[in-house]
């Protein structure tokens, strides 16, 4: 009898080991332990390599959309390219359930995907959008992951912007990793000049809001193209007010802060679009347009119409970002070597620079769905992306940008997840302008500014025409280096508020932006009195903002 007893317990202490045996394999590898099976989460508990390859491979499948601008090499497309092979090679096989152009229909398909239940694995959305699924429990705890797997770089560059993480934290639990972005170069806003046209008037330079006024007052009405016809403007604007920059530089002069919460006298924050200085700014606005210095049909113009207007000599001023020179500048100045456009810091009423605002760093997230096998793959593609551009190891040349029939092709914008330094703009702006003093790109550390140094160079030396464009943006006297100094000067404000969409914000926000937008359209366009405003500010208040404004400084006494 005792052997029939002994041979099942041999046999089970061996099956035990085959186990144990098989388990530490798999822990080598990047692969799970045997708990992941049920417990997704359960392979991110104990520190991993930022790079694993993962054997065998995983299968992740998402979603994403692709800017109408995006152009691939040949032979390539959004489902194959450098970086697809790049997530082969760790191990990582990505399938896309679906690809849309244009962000604006990714957000709309996402939401339906949302509603019906119907997720990837892996996916970008909006605060939005993240509040909603991390309401309804959807969404993978990346607490452990990113604790685990993070790269040094990673960590540094959450660290960078200390509000990132905790904008993607609820109830103590992380459940996105931020997309930072270095907002500062993007969207804070100049006053762009026709500088031929103010040369050939006479006019000196803006130092107030009033003499933005009088340059373009002189630009609608005294001919500065010379065909003898009142066919100019002034300032150009989008439809969007408060919302695009070409108008919130504008209210930014007058000390007003469209869109964003800002602190009052004693530490609360208070949405800027209802404060008293947005009236006088839209009052001002009010009078330009009536005196035919704006654009007659601004109220229909989005960002496209009015490059248009730009580019055929119609608007001698504009108020937009540090990129402009790359468009819509750059294709008059290649035609045209007489259009000059600078750029100033935007005046305040009392002369001098203005405060000006720019977003949070953050405005999408990368979620995992609740029940993925490997939530910490988002954590180890945000890695990869940081290391291949940005890092001491990085190869920009392959993975950045590529040059094909003497064209660049910003191959970059195929990967799934996008993590920049929130002050790349500012770093490389002050890189270059040592580098070109110099002579040498020996303090530049990224491969991208080494390139654009090298175009530098060759543009300063005659060979390069088209690095115009780079050098009045990133120069050593360009737009960039204008906002270094309104950033070093303590000039640049961003949102007060960088939590998810609040409660009510998520219930009332769409309808209270409709009406301060359908507001201030009609006090521009003399609809509507200027003492309108008020009205609205009581709506506003009525209408769930008092609510809003009662959950956002919850939210900031918490911090």
């Amino acid at each position: 009898m005792k052997p029939k007893k002994i041979m099942p317990r041999l046999l089970v202490g061996m099956l035990m080991i085959v186990v144990m045996l098989s388990a530490c394999s798999k822990g080598e590898t990047g692969g799970n332990t045997p708990d992941s099976a049920s417990n997704p989460e359960a392979s991110t508990q104990e520190p991993g390599d930022p790079f694993g390859k993962y054997d065998p491979p995983i299968q992740l499948n998402a979603v994403r959309y692709v800017g109408e601008e995006v152009k691939f090499p040949s032979g390539q497309d959004i489902k194959n390219n450098v970086w697809t092979e790049l997530y082969k090679e760790m191990g990582i096989n990505l399938n896309y359930k679906w690809v849309v152009t244009g962000q604006e229909q990714y957000e709309s398909k996402m939401n339906i995907a949302i509603a019906s239940n119907d997720l990837p694995d892996i996916m970008q959305v909006t605060p939005e959008q993240l509040r909603q699924l991390a309401d309804a429990g959807q969404l993978a705890d990346l607490t452990a992951a990113f604790e685990n797997y993070a790269s040094d770089d990673l960590k540094q560059v959450m660290d960078i912007e200390k509000n990132a993480l905790p904008s993607a934290t609820f109830d103590g639990k992380l459940l996105a990793i931020p997309s930072t972005q270095p907002v500062i170069g993007g969207s804070a806003p100049l006053l762009w000049v026709r500088e031929d046209w103010m040369e050939k008037l006479k006019l000196p330079e803006p130092k107030t809001m009033d003499d933005l006024v009088t340059i373009a007052e002189a630009f609608a009405k005294e001919d500065p193209d010379g065909n003898g016809k009142a066919d100019t403007y002034g300032l150009a604007l989008t439809k969007d007010i408060g919302l695009n920059s070409s108008s919130v530089g504008f209210f930014n002069g007058f000390g007003g802060y469209p869109q964003i919460w800002v602190e009052d006298a004693e530490g609360k924050l208070q949405f800027g679009s209802i404060q008293p200085e947005m009236k006088e700014a839209l009052a001002k606005l009010q009078d330009m347009f009536k005196n035919k210095l704006i654009d007659p049909e601004f109220g229909v113009k989005d960002t496209v119409k009015v490059f248009e207007s730009v580019t055929t000599h119609k608007v001698g001023m504009l108020i937009g970002p540090s990129w402009y020179p790359a468009w819509p500048f750059w294709d008059m100045v290649k035609e045209d070597e007489s259009v000059k456009w600078k750029s100033y810091p935007i005046p305040s009423l009392e002369g001098g620079p203005a405060t000006v605002q720019m977003p949070f760093a953050v405005s999408q997230y990368y979620v995992v769905k609740q029940g993925y096998e490997h939530p910490e793959v988002i954590v180890k593609l945000a890695n990869l992306y940081y290391e291949k551009l940005y890092s001491s190891n990085a190869e920009f040349d392959k993975y950045g940008q590529v040059v094909e029939d003497d064209v660049s092709i910003g191959v970059n914008k195929y990967s799934l997840v996008e993590v920049v330094n929130p002050n790349k703009d500012l770093i490389r702006q002050e890189e270059l302008a040592k580098a070109l003093e110099s002579g040498s790109d020996e303090g530049i550390t990224s491969a991208e500014t080494k390139i654009m140094f090298k175009e530098f160079q060759e543009y300063l030396a005659g060979n390069n025409p088209m690095g115009w464009s780079g050098y009045a943006a990133n120069g050593p006297e360009g737009s960039m280096k204008q906002l270094r100094d309104l950033n070093d000067a303590g000039k640049v404000i961003s949102n007060g508020y960088v939590g998810a969409p609040t409660e009510t914000m998520a219930d009332k926000k769409a309808t209270l932006d409709r009406l301060e937008q359908e507001t201030f359209i009609k006090i521009i366009l003399g609809e509507a009195s200027i003492d309108t405003f008020d009205e609205f500010v009581a709506n506003w208040k009525k209408l769930g903002g008092d609510k809003i404004t009662e959950e956002v400084n919850a939210w900031k006494a918490e911090r």
